[in-house]
């Protein structure tokens, strides 16, 4: 039997005005009276809309759109702001509403999930963990994952051939005559990082070019960081002739360190990224990067999670998106 906001009551002795108030509202309850109330819950295993979950649950037309903290906020960020565009889109056509949230944003002290405004459906992008999916399909939220695949049961997962996207760079590179490619990654998912990581390794032994532990470099996908990093490959006694950086930011961060060098960009040093956002053609010389079609992967993500809402659609299914590579400037 479901535990509820009475239970709760009984063991830390609030009203359960007080109680709804510390989860809908936290800021209006004290930090001392929020702990008393989130240790009794968690000790009562109650969910804070459990009971209206109970009931038939009745549809809202919300939609949640929850990113990690670190790429977090989305109207700022090149790769997920095209996507949100894609999903609100979809949702407007279908007369849904949507609502931006970190994972920070709808984690509760008790580890539990929860979201004040209550979803029919929620995307969740990038880096995530397999419990936050568990934990949304156990309150009945149906999930779609985007830019990421988890092996779970009747799980809808959006992703990008990121494998194929890297191998279409690094033979560009190649094909430039380039032979000593660095590679930068940035701290995305596993999955993310693995596949384009791969792409990388792969293509180099199936030229023969042995790897150079020397130019593996993983960061922060920050422009300081991307800087740092880069200024560690050029002053290199044998440094690299191509970067291969696995966004936009930290591909310019290099760009921006090569110039400050007075490194001929793409004679002496090519420079690729992925993503192809917006600030691929602001700098100059422009890069050269792999694009993705940010807005489609949101439209096809919204439309998925709302034929689950609609139709009650199930199964597990990987959608993969290609890439292009776009050759300007840098390489």
């Amino acid at each position: 039997m479901s535990t509820t906001i009475f239970d709760v009551a009984r063991v830390c002795g609030y009203s359960k005005t007080t109680i709804s108030r510390a989860f809908a509202s936290p800021e209006m309850v004290s930090v001392e009276t929020r702990n008393i109330i989130y240790a009794a819950a968690k000790q009562v295993n109650y969910t804070p809309d459990a009971i209206a979950r109970a009931m038939v649950r009745k549809k809202t037309n919300n939609l949640g759109f929850i990113v990690s903290d670190q790429q977090y906020p989305v109207v700022l960020n090149p790769f997920y702001s095209p996507v949100f565009e894609g999903v609100l889109q979809v949702g407007r056509e279908r007369g849904y509403s949507v609502f931006i949230a970190s994972e920070k944003d709808i984690q509760l002290p008790t580890g539990q999930v929860y979201v004040k405004k209550q979803m029919d459906g929620v995307i969740i992008c990038g880096q995530t963990e397999q419990s936050i999916i568990e934990s949304f399909r156990s309150q009945n939220i149906p999930v779609v994952l985007l830019n990421n695949v988890f092996d779970m049961e009747d799980l809808i997962c959006i992703t990008l051939d990121h494998y194929g996207g890297t191998v279409k760079a690094i033979e560009h590179l190649l094909e430039q005559g380039k032979r000593d490619i660095a590679i930068i990654s940035g701290h995305f998912s596993p999955y993310v990082y693995n596949e384009r990581f791969r792409g990388y390794t792969d293509t180099l032994k199936n030229h023969g070019i042995p790897i150079n532990e020397a130019f593996i470099k993983t960061v922060e996908p920050t422009m300081a960081e991307a800087m740092h990093t880069a200024q560690q490959l050029l002053s290199l006694k044998h440094r690299p002739d191509a970067i291969f950086a696995t966004n936009d930011l930290i591909a310019i961060g290099a760009v921006k360190i090569a110039l400050r060098a007075h490194i001929a960009i793409p004679k002496d040093i090519a420079i690729v990224g992925f993503d192809d956002s917006n600030f691929s053609e602001i700098i100059e010389p422009e890069l050269t990067t792999v694009r993705i079609d940010k807005e489609e992967m949101g439209k096809l993500a919204a439309g998925k999670l709302i034929d689950i809402l609609e139709k009650n659609s199930t199964g597990k299914q990987v959608h993969v998106c290609g890439t292009q590579l776009i050759i300007r400037g840098t390489a």
